[in-house]
């Protein structure tokens, strides 16, 4: 199994390498030559600020000599978060990460295609925390102010309503309504963390994925995409695209992701 550990800080790279990761450097931060990058053969690692970690994916996608075994299960975390045997574990230093991270593939995945995150469900946002965010939103649909709220409500409100009816148009149309009724639901295998079991699965994901990003960055290529809710909205309409495609098209299981940061 080939784990890309993906880092926009250069720290940690020898800890990451006894953990069985391939550590990769993406972003402004200048890291050594030991680390893998977004910048060689055909890359955007020009759009990273918009693309997050997808600029590594695209490097991935069209440098194909970044894979040695292609039947190897082949996946990704990051410098902060990692998969893990068992949920809710705390691990206060590498070696406690080291006894329970997964270095290689499990049995029970055996008859699966891909390995999402254990999911998070979504509840209630704080009603002054919806208002402060984008009252406008909450206008046009009030009910957010006193029941659960939807994946869809919460793109919506965070990130905002064009760029979600925008990039579902761009979709093929046999993944629309699909796409739409997954986003009313309250599931989301979060971080754009995902493990396949060989190569080609991950090739046809990218083969979906990348074509719509590209037509989303063309309809919004004199779009302000300023602050943290929409200079990475490229990374947060992956991020939800990404579960929804696997599920509809592979047969996916779950696996405990665990939060680490070395302080």
């Amino acid at each position: 199994m080939k784990i890309f550990c993906i880092s926009i800080i250069d720290k940690n790279f020898k800890e990451f390498k006894k953990l069985n990761l391939t550590p990769v450097g993406l972003g402004l931060n200048k890291f050594d030559k030991n680390w893998l990058n977004d910048k060689s053969g055909q890359n955007i690692s020009s759009k990273n600020l918009n693309f997050g970690e997808y600029t590594f994916h695209y490097s991935l996608w069209k440098n194909k000599k970044l894979i040695s075994n292609p039947n190897d299960w082949i996946g990704f975390c990051s410098y902060r978060r990692f998969w893990t045997k068992r949920k809710n574990s705390k691990p206060r230093n590498f070696s406690e990460l080291s006894k329970n991270i997964i270095q290689k593939p499990e049995k029970k995945w055996e008859n699966y295609d891909v390995v999402l995150g254990e999911p998070l469900i979504f509840k209630k946002i704080k009603n002054i925390k919806l208002v402060k965010e984008n009252f406008f939103e909450v206008l046009k649909k009030p009910s957010m102010m006193y029941s659960n709220n939807t994946l869809e409500d919460q793109f919506r409100v965070f990130h905002g309503s064009f760029y979600l009816d925008q990039a579902i148009d761009l979709l093929p149309k046999k993944y629309q309504e699909d796409f739409k009724d997954f986003l009313n639901g309250y599931i989301l295998h979060p971080y754009n963390m995902f493990i396949c079991k060989n190569f080609n699965i991950l090739t046809k994901f990218y083969n979906e994925i990348f074509p719509w990003l590209f037509r989303c960055e063309k309809k919004f290529k004199n779009c302000n995409l300023d602050g943290y809710n929409k200079v990475r909205i490229y990374g947060f309409l992956a991020e939800r695209f990404m579960p929804f495609w696997f599920i509809k098209n592979f047969k996916t299981t779950t696996c405990p992701i665990t939060f680490f940061e070395k302080k």
